[in-house]
C-alpha cells in the first residue's frame, strides 16, 4: 500500500483515495464501475502530489445516455468529494468509458 504526503504532514493512504472516489460513484444509474478486462483491475487510479490529486474513473455506460453529460457530472462529483474529505486540490478526474450496457429489464 502507498501512502502519499501533502504538505502539512499528514498521509492518505492510496486505498483511501480511491475508496473516497468508488463512494462519489455510489447511486449512479447512467454508469456503473469497469470491472472486466485485463490489466484493469479496481477501474479507479488516484494520485496525490503534495496538495493535489487527480484520479482517472473506467466505467461501462448505460446505453441511451449522453455519456458527455454523464462523465461531466462524474467528474464534478468525484472532484467535490476528493476536495471535501482530503482538502486537497483536484487538477483533474478523467473519465473512461470502457463499454456500454443494456438497461435492465423491467419486470
Amino acid at each position: 500500500m502507498t501512502t502519499e504526503e501533502p504538505e502539512g504532514g499528514y498521509q492518505i493512504a492510496q486505498n483511501v483515495l480511491e475508496a473516497i472516489t468508488r463512494r462519489a460513484l455510489e447511486g449512479e444509474k447512467r454508469a456503473r464501475l469497469h470491472t472486466g478486462g485485463l490489466g484493469r483491475g479496481k477501474g479507479i487510479e488516484v494520485s496525490m502530489e503534495g496538495q493535489a490529486c487527480s484520479a482517472t474513473v473506467h466505467l461501462d455506460g448505460l446505453l441511451g445516455e449522453d455519456l458527455v453529460q454523464v462523465a461531466g457530472d462524474l467528474q464534478v462529483k468525484i472532484a467535490r468529494a476528493l476536495t471535501r474529505m482530503t482538502g486537497c486540490t483536484v487538477e483533474a478526474v478523467d473519465v473512461v468509458f470502457e463499454h456500454v450496457y443494456a438497461p435492465a429489464a423491467a419486470d
